[in-house]
């Protein structure tokens, strides 16, 4: 069974985009300081636009299909050209998530544990899940999301007492600076994920209500990703969280209630372990859905892909710096390939569908 309906697009956007932001945000707020969180929100905008847009493209065009969409907006050598360049986005992402949660565990919850044992951990349980199909797939999105969900619930009311909102003034003391806009560069380049959506979009059978419930998903991924930035801010202020690799684990570890009652870092490493688990899984389905499309797909390939992003995340995540090297580059490369590039080709594609639209009325008139 290889068909989704629109709710379970939405599991799909909430598992592709909540997860990086919320686990390394230092690589925007070293840039946007205490006003990170208003180039979230300008970045939120963004994103919502883009993604919408893509909806408006591809309903206007009755058109779902990514390949088919590249093809007749670049023809069918170019067309494949950024498809492979998609592709190797999305291999870029599968070391993303499985080098950043290595190094987070190994760093923060079992320092004994190498980072090897980590990436089997997740590269193993991926493969068998990816390979039962679509509908196990969907199954561990759901579970997963809605656990993360409610740890998140869990977190955000166990660490209200410990924010200061006074550490979020003053607001824009410095206006708008060349660091500011970076900042937000950076943040819609943690979004940028939400692009391995759009191979499944043309899996979803029934898209009346896709544009409802894709709005839906993506506001309420935007409401998180800003409480949770404006919580790390407001917990330990801007000096303090730039010398923390990743401030969501310590900002649980001052949960305690009744001088005994600890539980918060069960509740971040339930969304760390979880968030990017199914982010890897729903990426490496969306490239075998893409390769399949182009002519050389072997049945090999998600064991190729598997072996090359084991070795590369094991050299990336044995040291936190390298992996905070990788991830800067990685932002920009995520803007690049999964905002602005998709951007232009589903433009391109639209004018050409207008065009053709409008010769097509002209010749039967």
């Amino acid at each position: 069974m290889d068909k989704l309906n629109t709710k379970h697009l939405m599991f799909i956007i909430w598992g592709t985009s909540i997860v990086a932001m919320k686990t390394y945000p230092n690589v925007f707020i070293v840039n946007g300081g205490r006003d990170s969180w208003i180039s979230v929100i300008i970045a939120s905008i963004i994103l919502f636009f883009y993604f919408i847009f893509l909806l408006f493209v591809c309903k206007k065009s009755n058109c779902y299909n990514m390949d088919e969409i590249y093809h007749k907006a670049l023809g069918k050598t170019i067309g494949d050209i950024f498809l492979i360049l998609f592709i190797i986005t999305l291999i870029i992402s599968l070391i993303e998530s499985s080098s950043v949660e290595a190094n987070a565990l190994h760093l923060n919850m079992l320092s004994d544990t190498p980072t090897w044992f980590f990436l089997l951990f997740i590269l193993v349980p991926a493969i068998y899940i990816t390979k039962k199909g679509t509908r196990a797939i969907t199954i561990v999105t759901i579970i997963g999301i809605c656990l993360i969900m409610l740890a998140g619930i869990n977190l955000a009311i166990l660490t209200a007492k410990y924010k200061k909102f006074n550490y979020l003034l003053p607001i824009m003391a410095d206006g708008v600076t060349p660091s500011f806009l970076l900042s937000v560069i950076k943040a819609l380049g943690c979004y940028g994920s939400i692009a391995i959506c759009i191979p499944f979009l043309s899996r979803v059978t029934n898209k009346s209500k896709i544009t409802k419930h894709c709005i839906i998903a993506i506001l309420i991924v935007i409401q998180m990703e800003i409480v949770a930035n404006i919580g790390i801010l407001s917990t330990f202020g801007i000096a303090r969280v730039l010398s923390i690799n990743y401030p969501k684990l310590i900002q649980t570890q001052l949960v305690a209630y009744f001088s005994f009652l600890e539980g918060g870092e069960f509740f971040v490493m339930l969304q760390m372990v979880g968030g990017w688990f199914i982010k890897y899984v729903l990426t490496l389905n969306a490239i075998l859905i893409l390769l399949k499309k182009l002519s050389f797909f072997n049945k090999y390939w998600i064991y190729i892909i598997t072996l090359f992003v084991f070795i590369i995340s094991y050299f990336i995540s044995a040291k936190v710096i390298l992996l905070y090297k990788f991830l800067n580059i990685y932002v920009y490369l995520s803007v690049v390939c999964f905002i602005l590039i998709p951007t232009i080709i589903f433009s391109v594609f639209y004018i050409k569908t207008i065009k053709n639209n409008r010769n097509n009325y002209a010749t039967k008139k």
